[in-house]
């Protein structure tokens, strides 16, 4: 199988270890030609997965267009606001024949549209059919450098597609379950960021156990509220691409949205946050753009409209959570 990756960062080089080691012929584009030589050259990207190889077996390229058109199965690894980016390059291709897999996760601030909505609005041979999204809780470097065991879910409204994803990307150590549910999946990958934000404020303000677990329980309701009025299956929010990310991504200093959240506690600012960062937090423009949805649908979302208001407003942390505390009593939902 002729695998093209779009994106060299650290989870495009894990599924590109994953792959190659399935015994697929992996190429891996990288916009930046001076990074995509020094792959190709050095075998290593210590900024994002410090001591970690990449296998000689893995091609680079700068050559979005050659390396598209030759795959099988295009993943897609960018961070969701750059996406767009490169369509121009590739909007001749002829996908009808081919399986697009995406892996990042986020909602276009500047459109409001998921990744799949992009993807087929754009393109007229991506379909439901041949667009599958993966997710789930699975940090880059313990997939990569660790081989620890991980599970995910692969989504594709065609669950045959989905079945033949969850096929090529399984392992010894990579787990994938199949689901038609693409809506809910791609919904809890970029809620979950959001919650990773406010899990790293309560971290960041020395807050305790009984903070942390009321906070992702009730962000887990956030998510379920704004998921199935997106049109995603309650039950997909109690699996892997919901409860599952949560539980990782709220927990862990690994997560970049964490980091985010963390060090607004501890009172930088937010631009001196992003700027310092090696990578992309997703949760940012999520937040923003996930405020606008709901008030748009009048989905109640108090912990991610706080988390806005924090982001973009200069409320404080705590004011932020007195704010939460207070808010009219109500029964649990």
């Amino acid at each position: 199988m002729k695998v093209c990756i779009l994106g060299a960062g650290a989870w495009g080089l894990a599924i590109a270890d994953l792959l190659s080691s399935n015994n697929c012929l992996v190429t891996v584009w990288e916009f930046d030609k001076i990074v995509c030589d020094s792959l190709e050259k050095e075998r290593k990207l210590t900024s994002k997965l410090p001591g970690y190889t990449v296998p000689e077996a893995i091609k680079f390229t700068n050559d979005i267009l050659s390396a598209v058109n030759d795959a099988e199965v295009i993943i897609n690894a960018v961070p969701t606001q750059f996406i767009r980016s490169y369509f121009s390059k590739i909007s001749k291709i002829d996908f009808s024949k081919k399986i697009i897999v995406n892996v990042s996760k986020g909602i276009e601030a500047s459109t409001g549209k998921d990744i799949r909505e992009m993807f087929i609005t754009e393109f007229e041979t991506v379909t439901d059919d041949n667009f599958v999204i993966l997710a789930g809780p699975s940090f880059a470097i313990e997939v990569a450098l660790y081989k620890t065991p991980t599970a995910v879910v692969a989504a594709c409204k065609n669950i045959e597609t989905a079945d033949k994803v969850r096929d090529l990307f399984s392992s010894s150590y990579f787990r994938v379950y199949s689901t038609d549910d693409v809506i809910g999946v791609e919904i809890g990958g970029s809620i979950k960021n959001i919650l990773a934000i406010s899990a790293g404020m309560t971290e960041g303000l020395g807050l305790g156990n009984n903070s942390k677990a009321a906070l992702l329980t009730r962000g887990l309701s956030e998510m379920i509220r704004f998921g199935t009025a997106m049109g995603g299956k309650r039950e997909t929010f109690s699996g892997l691409s919901g409860i599952g990310d949560i539980i990782l991504t709220c927990n862990s200093s690994l997560s970049r949205n964490w980091q985010v959240g963390n060090r607004l506690a501890k009172g930088e600012k937010l631009e001196e946050i992003i700027e310092s960062m090696n990578m992309v937090a997703e949760g940012v423009e999520t937040c923003r753009i996930v405020k606008k949805i709901a008030e748009e649908k009048n989905i109640s979302m108090p912990i991610a409209f706080t988390v806005y208001e924090l982001l973009f407003n200069g409320m404080s942390p705590r004011d932020g959570i007195a704010e939460l505390m207070t808010r009219e009593k109500k029964k649990e939902d």
